[in-house]
């Protein structure tokens, strides 16, 4: 009986789909359309219920992000062979739907096309997201849908009837005529913008398709419309007017050594709601937001992004400017030197360095730094000591004597520009074998309990690390300014409401300074933190640093933001107006580490080749005569190599490797005698 009626419901359904009107080619594809667009949204949610509840919200985005997909699937019309044209098509959309779906889940911000050229960064720490298992399932599902297609693209049958190509062409041309005119009213009329500063509102308002696509075909900084030499002038001769750029550029003046600590992921978690703490989680920092010059600092990122944090504090300019969810240290940087607080201060005779507690290759920053007017960068393959967290990222107490050894090795003033890792995610989920002094009570609010309260512990590591910096600075008979801030907020379930500041894209910035560093307390973007910092301190910098200077006080912000982005785009895409057409910034030949590595001497030694030196680290390698051997680590001065013999006439170097196998440095030859 049950057999009959499910043969019967088979046949009704059979019916329907077969029905005259379902027959037709673009009501299939219309509905299938639909059908990815919700699985989806649904996805982008993490929610059956949050899909229909963006569906009744957002009907009109909803129904043009349905005719996008309608645009694509309807080329499969264009194919003898429609049901595997249909299927790919629909994969790459479903592909990209649960792609976002992963990544939202681990980072919370949503997928965007430059992920694309951020896939070896994400290979780089996947391990940290993911179990071997979960790795390998996925290459597993992936490997079974390429067979699934090359399945499908053998056995599907081809259509039978002649393909009407001049029917299909007129309904894909009259559908993209559909996406333009549509995308054309929406952003003349602000319905859905062509910027996103937001980009996880975006995508929960916009939808998933409209959003990456803008992602996909929108880089860089569009050129502002009254763009034009005259304006360029216009803007710099208002801010010189109102900027001073006579300050003394006398480099035997004692200015102070100026620190940026840039603090991965941290942020007050007593901002949050309802939540209870065995006891203070930051101690320190409360007592320095109350003592010294703070502020709410808003960031272009939540739950990752930190090299975009980096590169607005570095440069002054606006991520908002871009193309959504756009790296500039992986696009417009690879090959262009930018206006940046280095350029400036090395005008007054700073020396600049950037420390990084990770991988040197990580976010390219050990070309992208040379570019931002770096002379030094120091990453963990330079570091002799340093100790790892439980999930594998260095803990940040290792900077202090890497901030110290550098503020020692020059005699000018320094500039260092720290970046922190300790913080970073991915968090546990079990930590019943981890030891947590701290405890967190009624904690119903951020999606992942055990791993909110490891991070917990983990932010009051980095504050007590704060205090001994700090207690290590003051011994120091050196005026030093540290401005403290973190880079954006974790990957938790946080929303606005939850906070009691209200918003998800602000963390918090202080300026510890042992020389009674007038500023008064406001809140600031991370764009305007660097002038902000140097103006205090009666230094100017170029025209991007003069326009914050000059307008970040303004009554008349949108004049002001669209100056900024005037300025950005005439340096970065433009034609260099306000520097008379040529661009005064150079990529600097810079080094990486502050400690010379040498080999002083090599001898035979038993089975072993012993090599002398100074400065190796444990990603120290040793090549012999270009070819690199297994090194062993034994201290600072010493490495040896198993296994070879010396000869007169070796010649011998000793390289410096990121984890990824990428060459950072390597010293000078030694020759065998």
């Amino acid at each position: 009986m049950n057999k009959l009626k499910e043969t019967k419901f088979c046949k009704s359904v059979s019916g329907v789909w077969n029905n005259k009107f379902f027959s037709i080619v673009w009501i299939r594809l219309g509905l299938l359309a639909v059908l990815l667009n919700f699985i989806i949204e649904c996805l982008s949610r993490h929610s059956l219920l949050k899909g229909i509840v963006y569906w009744g919200k957002h009907p009109l985005a909803f129904l043009f992000n349905c005719v996008m997909i309608f645009f694509t699937l309807s080329f499969a019309a264009l194919f003898k062979k429609r049901v595997f044209a249909t299927f790919f098509i629909s994969a790459v959309w479903l592909g990209l739907g649960i792609t976002n779906f992963i990544i939202r889940s681990s980072r919370k911000t949503p997928f965007t096309a430059p992920d694309f050229l951020n896939i070896s960064e994400g290979l780089k720490i996947i391990k940290k997201y993911f179990s071997m298992f979960q790795i390998i399932l996925v290459i597993v599902l992936v490997a079974a849908l390429i067979g699934l297609l090359v399945f499908i693209a053998i056995k599907s049958p081809k259509v039978k009837e002649k393909i009407n190509y001049l029917l299909s062409s007129l309904i894909i041309a009259v559908s993209f005529g559909v996406i333009m005119l549509a995308n054309y009213i929406s952003n003349a009329t602000g319905l859905i913008p062509r910027n996103f500063g937001n980009i996880v509102m975006a995508y929960d308002t916009y939808g998933f398709g409209y959003v990456f696509s803008c992602s996909l075909f929108r880089s860089g900084i569009s050129k502002p419309k009254d763009y034009s030499p005259g304006k360029v002038d216009n803007v710099i001769q208002n801010v010189d007017d109102k900027v001073d750029d006579n300050e003394d550029k006398d480099k035997d003046i004692e200015r102070p050594n100026i620190i940026f600590l840039q603090l991965e992921s941290f942020f007050d978690v007593t901002l949050v709601k309802n939540l209870e703490f065995s006891e203070d989680p930051i101690p320190t920092m409360h007592k320095l937001y109350k003592k010294y010059p703070s502020g709410y600092l808003s960031v272009p990122s939540f739950g990752a992004g930190t090299a975009n944090t980096e590169f607005e504090t570095i440069t002054g300019m606006n991520l908002d400017d871009f193309g959504p969810g756009e790296y500039p240290y992986k696009t417009v940087l690879r090959n262009n030197a930018c206006e940046s607080i280095c350029y400036y201060l090395g005008n007054y005779g700073y020396t600049n360095t950037a420390l990084h507690n990770n991988e040197g290759d990580f976010y390219s920053r050990n070309t992208v730094f040379s570019r931002l007017g770096f002379d030094t960068f120091v990453s963990l393959e330079y570091f002799e000591e340093y100790e790892k967290n439980p999930i594998g990222w260095t803990k940040d107490k290792c900077l202090i004597n890497e901030i110290t050894g550098i503020l020692d090795s020059t005699k000018k003033q320094d500039f260092i520009y720290t970046i922190s890792v300790q913080g970073h995610g991915d968090y546990p989920e079990d930590t019943s074998e981890m030891d947590m002094p701290i405890k967190v009570y009624n904690n119903k609010y951020t999606g992942n309990p055990d791993g909110f309260e490891y991070y917990v512990n983990q932010i009051h590591e980095m504050d007590s690390f704060v205090d001994e910096l700090i207690k290590e600075l003051e011994k120091r008979d050196e005026k030093t300014v540290l401005v403290m801030y973190g880079d954006h907020l974790p990957t938790f379930d946080f929303t606005d409401d939850m906070l009691l500041n209200g918003d998800i894209y602000q963390t918090q910035y202080v300026i510890w300074n042992n020389f009674d560093l007038k500023l008064d307390n406001r809140d600031i973007q991370s764009y305007q933190l660097a002038s902000y910092v140097m103006n205090s301190l009666d230094m100017v910098g170029g025209f991007i640093s003069k326009l914050h200077i000059a307008s970040m006080n303004s009554d008349n912000q949108k004049e002001y933001l669209d100056n900024l982005k005037l300025l950005e785009y005439d340096i970065l895409y433009g034609s260099c107006e306000a520097y008379d057409g040529v661009n005064p910034y150079r990529i600097t030949n810079m080094k990486m580490g502050y400690k010379p590595i040498k080999v002083l001497g090599a001898e035979n030694v038993y089975s072993h080749v012993e090599i002398k030196g100074q400065n190796f680290t444990e990603a120290s390698v040793v090549c012999i005569n270009g070819t690199d051997y297994t090194t062993i680590y034994n201290g600072p001065n010493e490495i040896w190599v198993n296994n070879y013999k010396l000869k007169p006439g070796d010649e011998i170097c000793v390289i410096q490797y990121s984890v990824n196998g990428n060459e950072l440095s390597r010293t000078s030859i030694y020759t065998c005698k």
